[in-house]
Order: C-alpha cells, then sequence, then structure tokens
C-alpha cells in the first residue's frame, strides 16, 4: 500500500485555479490539468466554439489599457518579445505534401512560418518556438498548421500535445534580439540570427501585413473519452484577428538566419543557408480583443 499527494488538497480550496490566480510553478501546473480537462471535454461536445481554454467564460472580460498605460508598461519593459519570418522557397515540397493531412490540402502558396517568442510574464515566465506551414483549411480559410514546438517544460509540452501542437523539452531556451536558439540534447535544434535594417519600403510594409500567426494556427485534436474521428481545431477566428490588440513597444525589420538541427523533419524544408526578411517584436495585449479561443473547423458549404 502507498500514497502519492502530486498535489496537495489545500490548492484547491477556493475553486479551480486559473491564470488570474497563478502564484507559482505549482499552480501553473494544475491549471495545466484544468486546461486539458475543458480542452478534451470540449472536443467531445457539440460545442464548435470555445471561448476560453480556462474556462470562467462568465467572468468579466480584463480592462482595456489605455496608450498612456501600455507605455508606461513598455517603459518598464513588459510585452512578448520575439522573432517571427516567412519562408517562400520551400526546399522539398513532397516533403510540404506531407503536412497536408486530410482534410487539409496545399495551400495556392506554399510558405514555412518561424516564429520564437519570450511571454515575459510573471510570476511564471514561459518561451516557445512554432514551426508553421500555410495550409489550405476545409472552411476556405488558409492557416498556419503547427508541426514541431520547443518549449521548457512538460507540463506545457503535455497541454500543446492534447490538442495536436507537437511540443518537445528543451534543455535551455534563448530569446534575444541578435541571437535566439533553443537546446536540446546538449546540442542546439533552432537557432534565430537577426541583422536590423537593410530592407526597401515595399518588404517592410509586407512583413508589417503578413503580422504573425496568432489567432490562425490549426492543428489536430485526437478523442480521448470518445469514438470518434480527429478534430481539425483552429486556435483563434482565422486572419482576422491577426495583429489585433497589441501595442508594439519594440517593431524592427531585418534579416533573419533560420537553421534547424537535420534530425528533425521540418528543417528539409529550409533552403540552404536560409536568410529571409524577419521581424523582431515586443508587444503588449490592450485587452482590446480577447485570445484564447478555440473553434472546431467545419467544410465550407457551397450549394
Amino acid at each position: 500500500m502507498g500514497t502519492i499527494i502530486t498535489y496537495p488538497r489545500e490548492k484547491f480550496k477556493n475553486g479551480q485555479p486559473s491564470f488570474a490566480d497563478m502564484k507559482d510553478e505549482e499552480d501553473r501546473e494544475i491549471l495545466a490539468r484544468v486546461l486539458l480537462e475543458n480542452v478534451r471535454n470540449w472536443i467531445d461536445s457539440d460545442e464548435e466554439f470555445m471561448g476560453n481554454m480556462a474556462g470562467g467564460s462568465s467572468a468579466a472580460p480584463p480592462p482595456v489599457l489605455t496608450e498612456e498605460e501600455c507605455a508606461a508598461m513598455a517603459e518598464a519593459g513588459a510585452g512578448t518579445m520575439g522573432h517571427t519570418c516567412i519562408i517562400d522557397d520551400i526546399a522539398d515540397l513532397d516533403l510540404y505534401r506531407k503536412y497536408m493531412y486530410p482534410p487539409l490540402r496545399m495551400p495556392e502558396k506554399p510558405q514555412l512560418m518561424v516564429s520564437y517568442w519570450d511571454m515575459n510574464h510573471e510570476p511564471v515566465n514561459f518561451i516557445e518556438g512554432r514551426i508553421m506551414v500555410k495550409a489550405l483549411c476545409p472552411d476556405g480559410i488558409e492557416s498556419w498548421l503547427v508541426i514541431n514546438v520547443p518549449v521548457p517544460n512538460f507540463y506545457t509540452a503535455v497541454e500543446g500535445n492534447c490538442w495536436g501542437w507537437p511540443k518537445y523539452v528543451c534543455d535551455e531556451m534563448t530569446v534575444a534580439k541578435e541571437h535566439s536558439e533553443c537546446v536540446y540534447e546538449g546540442m542546439p535544434s533552432l537557432t534565430i540570427d537577426f541583422a536590423p535594417g537593410g530592407l526597401d519600403d515595399t518588404t517592410v510594409q509586407q512583413l508589417k501585413e503578413n503580422g504573425t500567426e496568432m489567432g490562425n494556427t490549426v492543428s489536430f485534436h485526437i478523442p480521448t473519452m470518445s469514438v470518434g474521428r480527429n478534430t481539425l481545431l483552429r486556435q483563434g477566428s482565422g486572419p482576422s484577428d491577426v495583429g489585433k490588440g497589441l501595442y508594439y513597444a519594440e517593431w524592427e525589420a531585418g534579416m533573419c538566419k533560420v537553421w534547424g538541427r537535420p534530425e528533425d523533419q521540418w528543417s528539409g524544408l529550409l533552403p540552404e543557408n536560409c536568410e529571409v526578411p524577419g521581424v523582431w517584436q515586443r508587444a503588449i495585449r490592450t485587452g482590446a480583443h480577447q485570445g484564447g479561443s478555440m473553434r472546431k473547423v467545419k467544410p465550407l458549404i457551397t450549394k
């Protein structure tokens, strides 16, 4: 006979935890369990939309920050920071097609997006990389399919894999303007080198219009509590969500040199000596646009 106490009972005396209630790493681990349960229950329900993975959708939304409040936070160093770039020159289109799991199809223009973010959140910070390929979804929207995601801990890896983000746990993760990298099993698995400037006005404007993937990623969830087919999910509402509700403390265009370790299949999509226009940015959520939603992607109905 034996007893294992994973989390003490007193941690639940005030009901289910939320992001707002987090005080330490253990609180965040417990919240991971709540997120997993909420998503699994939603997948097995008839509901098509989930407004908040953490639950509590009836709670009042956070206040919208003023320009002055955002500026003060920016001055204090707040904001999610990192790189993003889009690669048009796909080295291996046959490999790219292998990621187009039904009902996904090849987009009009195959592209690879690489993003890497330091969320810069208190009290429990988080860093995450995102490797994504553009895909045409059955509802007619082109979204980013997440295919490789380095993270710094196991509970967020479990969360992500629950809703189809193939996360793996790194030894070390660093996000810095000039050089960002992930270290896995003692060796780099992803590196991004950034050189600001040197781009014409047309390219800079294109980077502004592209934004990041925020609000327009898709993944597959495997049902766990009922028999059914894999569910295609969109994290957000699609391209119309991208870039909304953000205050930019920093935004600078330049060239991103991207490298992925050969052992990771996705790196075969990169052209040799891959260096493309990209962005370094630090952004603060204003609260004017609520994120964290998911929706089940349904086929486009045509008459």
